[in-house]
């Protein structure tokens, strides 16, 4: 009779090593994309908070840029943009990235180095010119350029859709647009960085001091100047007398520019009265304006309505991505909880108050926990970048 010899089963080691090497390759595969987005967020917030930082982190993976100056239409006027293009990529996802408050608008030095930091990141930038934003005016029409210009720039690209990051004021401008259906087929998502959900908030912010939770409760921090100042400067006819509008304007605006000396030269040529109300700006009292600017906000009811995306949130049907400094004194962080009772919970893609940032810049004292939950916040930013379908670079002279 013949003896067969049954071969011994593998040992439950050898069975749980054999299982651990076909599962590595596989973990591997799914871990990879996520690391590298984390790795990508941490370059490109480095890069922003320091433009000539050298370390193996700012330079993960990064492109040289090619810029180049275009221009879109809107409504028969020819709008100036800047296009941020990653040397030697032929496809990638597009990003529209809209200035905050500021005269210089595309030309803004941190939004230029956001653009950039991006672009090297290996996607496709955008930076339109938003007039209204670029004078310290914050009006629904410019909701309306920044979804023209996501347009404008998906047509270029040859794709449906492109992201949109908007900064401070355009936050709030690029959440209206995102909520409009006549916009909203060409953006993929929409990024608010220190947004505002209600502009009459920001403005009785800038009165007297207090920042309303959804809740009720009352968050007392101190406006920053440039808050009551361009509720002043937007309308001038209200604060001032018929003689003295014109030039507190012109006042003002060098004011903004940081040409405070030039401004108070200016006022000598005003009325006593005039040249009152200038002191108690450039003194810093707010106190002196806050019965003005909360009749302003009375005044102007239905006009801040129409430029804030309270109300219009249940319209939102794109992922959405929230982030605010916890000292935000420009706008309160409180309209991000505001943002957070509206948006649809099912489009809420993160959310953040971050001790990490200021009003729109990345901070440098913040504890390693809070630099972390700001890297995943970028990150998830990044995955939405990414997972939107890739364009053709433009070809631009």
């Amino acid at each position: 009779m013949t003896t067969v010899a049954w071969q011994d089963r593998p040992s439950h080691k050898a069975r749980l090593l054999a299982w651990l090497l076909l599962l590595i390759p596989v973990v591997v595969a799914l871990l990879y994309p996520l690391a590298q987005d984390y790795l990508r967020a941490a370059s490109v917030l480095d890069r922003i908070s320091d433009p000539h930082a050298a370390n193996w982190i700012a330079n993960y993976d990064v492109h040289p840029v090619d810029v180049r100056d275009t221009t879109f239409d809107f409504r028969g006027r020819s709008i100036p943009a800047r296009i941020y293009l990653p040397r030697g990529v032929g496809f990638a996802p597009g990003i529209l990235v809209v200035h905050g408050m500021h005269e210089l608008g595309i030309d803004e030095p941190r939004l230029v180095g956001f653009a950039r930091a991006l672009a090297a990141s290996g996607f496709f930038v955008m930076t339109p010119l938003v007039p209204g934003i670029a004078d310290y005016r914050v009006q629904a029409e410019s909701a309306d350029l920044i979804g023209t210009a996501a347009q404008s720039f998906a047509q270029q690209l040859s794709v449906p859709k492109v992201g949109i990051l908007a900064i401070s004021f355009s936050g709030g401008l690029a959440l209206l647009a995102a909520s409009d259906r006549q916009y909203s087929p060409s953006i993929a998502w929409v990024a608010s960085v220190g947004g505002y959900y209600d502009l009459a908030h920001v403005l009785r912010f800038f009165a007297d001091g207090e920042a309303v939770r959804p809740e009720g409760i009352i968050d007392d921090l101190s406006p920053h100047e440039y808050g009551p100042l361009i509720v002043v400067y937007d309308e001038p006819g209200d604060f001032f007398t018929s003689h003295d509008a014109p030039i507190a304007h012109d006042a003002l605006k060098l004011l903004l520019s940081g040409n405070g000396k030039a401004s108070e030269a200016l006022t000598q040529t005003m009325t006593l009265a005039g040249q009152q109300i200038m002191q108690d700006i450039y003194h810093k009292h707010r106190e002196g304006l806050t019965p003005a600017i909360l009749a302003e906000i009375d005044k102007r009811r239905e006009e801040l309505a129409a430029a804030s995306p309270a109300g219009r949130l249940r319209f939102l049907h794109v992922p959405a991505l929230l982030l605010h400094g916890s000292d935000d004194t420009v706008i309160p962080p409180t309209e991000l909880l505001w943002l957070l009772r509206d948006v649809p919970k099912e489009y809420l893609v993160s959310a953040l108050i971050s001790p990490a940032i200021s009003h729109v810049e990345v901070g440098s004292k913040a504890s390693l926990w809070d630099k972390l939950a700001l890297v995943h916040w970028m990150a998830v930013l990044i995955r939405e970048a990414r997972n939107t379908a890739a364009g053709t670079a433009p070809k631009l002279p």
